[in-house]
């Protein structure tokens, strides 16, 4: 967190000198030779070395630092130069990866006997390990290695660097280490920070705790998998009495926080820790760290009164961040006397009542966070009072607060990031924002306002990196060009009222949203443009029109036909053209995009036949949604190439053709392993038509669990091929409204997840299989209008299924929940018995079968019941031979009803 890493800029290490080379004397040469040996191994793609040549002098090489007084190089420092603003939103990602160091670490700088500082943080040497010889290095008083791409373990050789008194190893790729007990050998070490090292198979990480050095002032562990009971950690004692920053953040800690767990500690400044899972009352004993001045507990369940809470802490306490716990009840009045209060984050929790007017005494107040809560009532300029130093103001949803200023209040604050979604602002857009002229973030989503966007704002925004105005009822027309936005990375404006066209927009935009709007005319070829840097475009709702662009530059001339085009590349990764009336083939627009994983051109006016290089070009595709346009052709077999594809949905088109059996065998249909890597933020919707109505799922997490394939209202002939039973994930499946023959498969039992199942409007013939009565997910189905016949299975969940409407328009089904009866286990009614193709014909053979039968009877048992002698011989010899002829009558009686049936 961003937090941690300002942390640890405010515990300089002073011990730590460096001689800078001034005077006029020339490095040693075999420091030089090593220096040049070690550059040799090296890779360096951007030349970040150039300056080290041979015959110049080393001391003035880049990164290179010599002692004044003996010409020893001292000093080695190699950090990625763009680390100084890594965590600005406006670095430049591809040169800082460009940059970086790699390959292989001479074991040639061991020629340099006097090094006491080596940094080579921020580069990539590719999960290779942390050389052994490094603890060679005597003199060496600091070592950053941190997110330097170092993998594998730890070498114990880092134990003999006595004089070492800082050491990062943070952010690495460092996972088999067994043992850390060469930790207590660094006597002299003040600054220690092995954030994101795998510490959960190190037995002895608990005992090493409790004897780390005494001289150390900061200990950062962030993330370390270290996964024990809090109360376990033996530092009640330790003798880290001289720690000032302590930071032990998201390592899966659990249970209370021990009245005696920080002993006596009582120079802690800084404590981290958040991102576990402890739970309870803060103890009483925090009050007892009277120098703290940072506490940091965010997402855990500490639990209780807010005000409760608030009496433990310590008097200097300055920054304060509880978010993400289940604290309850109201803000104490008598938070305006922590003067010293400069940091206040109490999102994500369950508070509840109003907010105190005296907060706005908070003279030293930069950042208040009260977002996500219950609080309600109103907030007025009276809870602004005072707060002049004040950057960062969210109170988002907080559904029931009102903010209630005046038209002419003037703030005495210049926000930096604001938000306030979901509370009431409106109905007039809040003309307080206009003295607002540094905003980086601006969110004021779902707020009320129903009023003209005011000339004025976009003059104010123009150093906004993040817009969001979504959900309200905002009118006024969009500027041509957003151009002069030129740090914006995301601008939402869905579900307003803007018209207009499509503006230009910043190369540096990466998400662009105005759905739900009535933008107009077509998409602007200055969209090319920004194709480059955007990653997500939701243009869905609106009455854009006319063909997408193309986005192509020719690799000869002007007079290059349409194979020698190439489209620019694309970072694109979500893209909805939904309900428009955009027209043309399938838009070649997307034909190097990918990265695409998202795409949704459904409720549209596209035409021709589906790409087959949809297959192979957009391999990371998981949702495809071209729902009612016009599209025909074959359903290319090449889309069974997408392995992450878990909604398709080609619904109400003019498809025809057979559906192959690779088209029912998508690998991410079948397993949940499938599922590729992909970000989907919360207002992306995605429209799924299942269990007979249209259903929208919003982000990852739930589309994640939504896997369809509708391919419904085409006109798609042929079988249901047999392997649509190894969709084993499937929760929808419509194939409803199309020309599809044969049975129902067996195999589509196989669809243990289905929940949903359309197959009417077909002219699907035969039994419904038994195999469907085992999918007990389903709550929908639906076989009306085929040519089903037999009886219809019972048990399990098709007994829930009480609506006879699911199966009419087949007038051969019989038993419930229809009222046709049948007449046993072959499907046959009481009333109809000879339900057959050529029933006329069965009927009279049946009919002549039986008075043959009746006169038969009769000729050989009426002489029997006149003469008494005969009637005795006749059973006498009946008795010996009965039990042969009527096995033999009845074998044969059943195959000839048999072979009748199958004629």
């Amino acid at each position: 967190m961003i937090w941690v890493l300002l942390a640890q800029y405010q515990i300089p290490i002073s011990s730590i000198s460096v001689e800078p080379k001034g005077g006029g004397r020339s490095c040693i040469e075999r420091e030089r030779d090593a220096l040049l040996s070690f550059k040799a191994s090296i890779e360096d793609p951007s030349d970040v070395l150039s300056s080290w040549q041979i015959g110049q002098d080393c001391c003035r090489w880049r990164g290179v630092v010599c002692s004044n007084r003996t010409g020893h190089v001292v000093k080695l420092d190699l950090h990625n130069n763009f680390t100084d603003d890594i965590y600005d939103y406006n670095i430049d990602m591809i040169n800082y990866n460009f940059r970086t160091l790699g390959g292989e670490i001479n074991p040639s700088l061991l020629a340099i006997e006097h090094l006491n500082y080596l940094d080579l943080s921020y580069n990539d040497f590719g999960r290779k390990r942390i050389p052994e010889f490094i603890g060679s290095f005597k003199n060496l008083k600091y070592l950053d290695l941190s997110d330097a791409g170092f993998g594998g373990s730890i070498p114990p050789q880092l134990g003999n660097l006595t004089k070492l008194l800082h050491l990062d190893l943070s952010s690495n790729s460092l996972e088999s280490v067994d043992y850390i007990d060469w930790l207590p050998r660094l006597s002299s070490l003040k600054y220690l920070d092995m954030s994101e090292v795998n510490l959960s198979v190190a037995v002895d990480r608990v005992q090493v705790m409790s004897m780390l050095p005494a001289s150390l002032r900061v200990l950062y562990l962030f993330d370390c998998n270290l996964n024990v009971t809090f109360s376990s950690l033996p530092l009640y004692s330790s003798n880290l009495t001289s720690l000032v920053s302590l930071g032990l953040g998201d390592n899966y800690f659990h249970g209370p926080i021990p009245d005696g767990l920080l002993g006596n500690m009582t120079s802690l400044k800084q404590l981290f820790l958040g991102g576990n899972d402890l739970i309870g009352m803060v103890p009483r004993t925090l009050k007892n760290l009277c120098n703290l001045k940072e506490l940091m507990l965010w997402d855990n369940q500490i639990n209780g009164d807010i005000a409760e809470l608030m009496k433990r802490l310590p008097p200097k306490i300055e920054e304060l961040d509880l978010s993400g716990n289940n604290l309850t009840g109201s803000l104490p009045s008598w938070l305006e006397h922590m003067a010293s209060l400069s940091f206040l984050d109490l999102g994500y929790n369950s508070l509840s009542g109003h907010i105190p007017c005296g907060i706005g005494k908070l003279t030293n107040l930069s950042i208040l966070d009260l977002s996500f809560n219950h609080l309600v009532g109103i907030i007025s300029k009276d809870h602004f009072a005072s707060l002049t130093r004040l950057k960062m103001l969210y109170l988002s949803d907080n559904n029931n607060l009102t903010m209630v200023v005046g038209p002419n209040w003037l703030p005495p604050f210049k926000l930096k990031y604001v938000g306030l979604s979901s509370c009431n602002l409106g109905p007039h857009f809040p003309t307080w924002i206009r003295s607002q002229t540094d905003i980086i973030d601006l969110i004021m989503s779902n707020t009320g306002i129903d009023d003209r966007l005011p000339d004025w704002f976009w003059n104010v925004i123009s150093s906004v990196e993040y817009l969001d105005l979504s959900l309200n009822q905002i009118s006024g027309v969009l500027p041509l060009t957003l151009e002069f936005l030129s740090v914006a990375s995301e601008i939402n404006l869905n579900s307003n009222q803007f018209h207009g066209g499509v503006p230009k927009l910043p190369t540096s935009l990466q998400v662009l949203d105005l759905s739900n709007n009535s933008i107009t005319g077509t998409i602007p070829l200055s969209m090319c443009n920004q194709v480059q840097s955007l990653r997500i475009l939701d243009l869905s709702h609106n009455r854009l029109s006319g063909q997408l662009l193309q986005c192509l530059t020719s690799r000869k001339s002007f007079r290059a036909d349409p194979g020698d085009l190439t489209p620019i590349a694309s970072e694109l990764s979500i893209v909805s053209f939904r309900n428009n009336s955009l027209s043309g083939e399938f838009p070649l627009f997307f034909r190097d995009c990918q990265y695409l994983n998202f795409l949704d051109l459904s409720y549209n006016k596209f035409y021709g036949s589906l790409s087959i290089w949809i297959g192979k070009r957009l391999p990371q595709l998981a949702f495809l949604l071209l729902r009612s346009n016009m599209f025909s052709g074959y359903i290319p077999i090449q889309l069974a190439k997408l392995d992450y594809l878990h909604v398709l949905d080609l619904a109400h088109n003019n498809l025809s053709g057979t559906i192959a059996p690779s088209l029912v065998n998508f690998t991410a249909m079948t397993t949940v392993s499938s599922y590729g890597s992909y970000y989907v933020p919360d207002f992306i919707s995605l429209l799924v038509v299942t269990k007979g109505q249209a259903l929208e799922y919003y982000t990852k997490t739930i589309m994640s669990l939504m896997s369809s394939l509708d391919l419904s209202g085409n006109r798609l002939t042929g079988k249901i091929p047999q392997e649509i039973g190894g969709l084993a994930i499937l929760k929808n499946l419509n194939l409803s409204a199309n020309r599809l023959t044969g049975d129902i498969p067996e195999t589509i039992g196989g669809l243990q997840s289905l929940e949903s199942l359309d197959l009417s409007n077909n002219e699907l013939y035969g039994e419904i299989p038994p195999t469907l009565s085992a999918l007990t997910f389903l709550s929908y189905l639906n076989l009306s209008h085929n040519n089903l016949s037999g009886r219809i299975p019972s048990g399990q969940q098709l007994q829930t299924f009480d609506d006879p409407s699911i199966y009419e328009g087949n007038n051969n089904l019989c038993g419930p929940p229809i009222s046709k009866n049948c007449s046993g286990g072959d499907g046959t009614t009481l009333d109809d018995p000879l339900e057959l193709e050529d029933g006329n014909e069965m009927s009279s053979f049946y009919l002549s079968m039986s008075l043959g039968f009746a006169v038969g009877l009769w000729v050989v048992i009426g002489p029997l019941l006149f003469k008494r002698t005969w009637c005795a011989t006749y059973f006498l010899f009946i008795d010996n031979i009965c039990d042969k002829i009527y096995v033999f009558m009845v074998l044969n009686w059943a195959r000839v009803i048999a072979n009748i049936k199958k004629k």
